[in-house]
């Protein structure tokens, strides 16, 4: 066994990221309150606002470890490739790189910089990377890097609980790539929050027992490839918010739910694809959407362990911006209360309940709304009238099939078409311009078919497109080109299973 010894003490405080309101040094002060949404600190969770004046570096072959570098205030132990750094010194940058079986303990009492440059890394009993310090964990990624834990942890007073474990913030950049499995509980995770920076590269988390991603303070992602194969969650925030402003991120649950956070959900960017048994996205808070191309697909069906909806807030829903589908057999979005849709494109398909279900009033104010439902008693959207609430529809442009909630304000002119086909290619208008180019899907069981814009409606059934971008998991077409199809006549629609009188008039044909 090769082993060099550094005598100096260093803090290793993981690579931990999103801050609640910490000072810039080294103070964690909380948690952000259910009711808020986390941001972290943008002065402190970026690695390049840092000053770095020792480096240690630190190569794992087998179970012989070299070590390089040292610092007044750090230590650095081997013991059979398992590495120990204790750490009381300021402005330290780990580099870690090698290959070898053992374990990365980092003890330090100031936020510090681990550089992943190379590594791979497999502990049999523990995490790979176990970070017991409450400090900030600047964690760069260099190369390719792999990290693995033990089905079973030798016995501990420490909390331990990922194959990447830390107690700190992790914030993580640089455009390498992480590749963890988790086969203990989860693959990354923080008691603090989590962020991935702006220039974050490749991260693929597989947890094989609980949770891909998972943290207690917050969950902020940036930037970044991140793909999550998890028998757990994909994601989960357990006590602050989980914010997404961009990144592509794939997650895939095979037995629960694909994102989850007991506080709010803010999501402004990114292209995030879902697919779980039960909730793809879920919030027991608020959740906002103003930007990014959702997919959310549930498969599993409605058990004592859990219902299959696209996406559920338990408290309200605002979608002012960016391109969702969300698909369940069960709701495919469901509001605890009010949800309000004033931008973007919305598709939600439930094979088996409603398209959109608030327990609040539902307001349609702006954007491009496609929503199907199952069959009566089923509807298109649903809002809670027996709790008296309302279905309001203000503005935008609708496509439902299920019709809707019975005693709806219709504000907007509404219309029932007169027939509706299966896999069946449409253009609906408003006044002389396309208003909205989709796709039936080939198996329903509703056979209303309702729409909406703001000028007068016509509608073409059987269209032929040309060009344009597939949008809404391929159920919608943007900026193509339509010809052909035969008029549909559409009819004044008041609300409910079935049309009838009530505000406007109808068209049919092309304009």
């Amino acid at each position: 066994m090769k082993t060099n010894i550094c005598t100096t003490l260093l803090p290793l405080a993981l690579i931990v990221l999103l801050a609640t309101s910490c000072s810039k040094e080294d103070v964690n002060t909380g948690t952000a309150a259910s009711n808020e949404t986390f941001t972290g600190d943008e002065n402190s969770d970026f690695v390049d606002n840092e000053t770095w004046s020792a480096t240690i570096s630190i190569t794992w072959n087998g179970t012989d470890v070299t070590v390089t570098g040292a610092a007044d205030g750090v230590s650095v132990a081997n013991t059979n490739g398992y590495v120990t750094i204790t750490s009381n010194a300021k402005n330290i940058e780990y580099i870690v790189s090698g290959t070898g079986t053992g374990q990365l303990n980092i003890y330090s009492d100031y936020k510090f910089k681990l550089s992943l440059e190379d590594l791979t890394l497999a502990c049999s009993d523990g995490p790979a990377i176990n970070n017991q310090s409450s400090k900030t964990c600047y964690a760069v990624l260099g190369g390719s890097n792999t990290l693995s834990d033990g089905s079973s942890y030798a016995s501990s007073s420490e909390d331990r609980k990922a194959a990447f474990f830390s107690e700190g913030q992790i914030c993580i950049s640089g455009a390498g790539t992480l590749n963890i499995t988790g086969n203990y509980k989860h693959a990354l995770a923080s008691d603090d929050y989590i962020r991935l920076c702006s220039g974050t590269g490749t991260i693929n988390l597989t947890a094989n027992v609980s949770d891909g991603l998972h943290a207690n303070d917050g969950i902020i992602i940036n930037d970044g490839q991140l793909t999550i194969q998890a028998v757990g969650e994909g994601i989960q925030c357990d006590t602050s918010s989980i914010v997404i402003t961009g990144g592509t991120i794939s997650v895939t649950s095979s037995t629960d739910k694909g994102i989850l956070a007991y506080a709010n959900i803010d999501i402004s960017g990114g292209a995030i694809t879902i697919h779980s048994k039960y909730k793809c996205i879920k919030t027991d808070s608020n959740l906002t959407i103003s930007g990014g191309t959702i997919t959310a697909i549930a498969s599993g069906s409605s058990s004592s362990s859990g219902t299959p909806e696209g996406i559920e807030a338990k408290g309200t829903i605002t979608i002012t911006g960016g391109q969702i589908y969300a698909q369940a057999n069960d709701d495919a979005i469901n509001s605890g209360g009010d949800m309000t849709i004033s931008g973007g494109y919305v598709m939600a398909y439930s094979t088996g309940n409603d398209g959109i279900d608030a327990n609040g009033n539902c307001y349609i104010k702006g954007g491009v709304v496609y929503a199907i439902g199952a069959s009566s008693p089923e509807v298109g959207i649903d809002a809670n009238t027996e709790g008296g609430y309302k279905l309001y529809v203000e503005g935008g442009t609708l496509v439902t099939i299920g019709g809707l909630e019975s005693g709806s304000s219709l504000s907007q002119s509404c219309y029932s078409a007169s027939s509706l086909s299966k896999g069946t290619w449409y253009a609906l208008y408003s006044d002389s311009d396309v208003a909205f180019v989709f796709k039936t899907p080939s198996s329903l069981s509703a056979s209303m078919l309702v729409v909406s814009t703001g000028g007068t409606a016509n509608l073409l059934s059987g269209v032929t497109t040309s060009g344009g971008a597939a949008m809404l998991n391929g159920y919608a077409l943007s900026g193509t080109t339509v010809s052909g199809g035969s008029a549909v006549t559409l009819s004044a629609y008041s609300g409910g299973n079935a049309g009838g009188g009530g505000p406007g008039g109808g068209g049919g044909g092309r304009p």
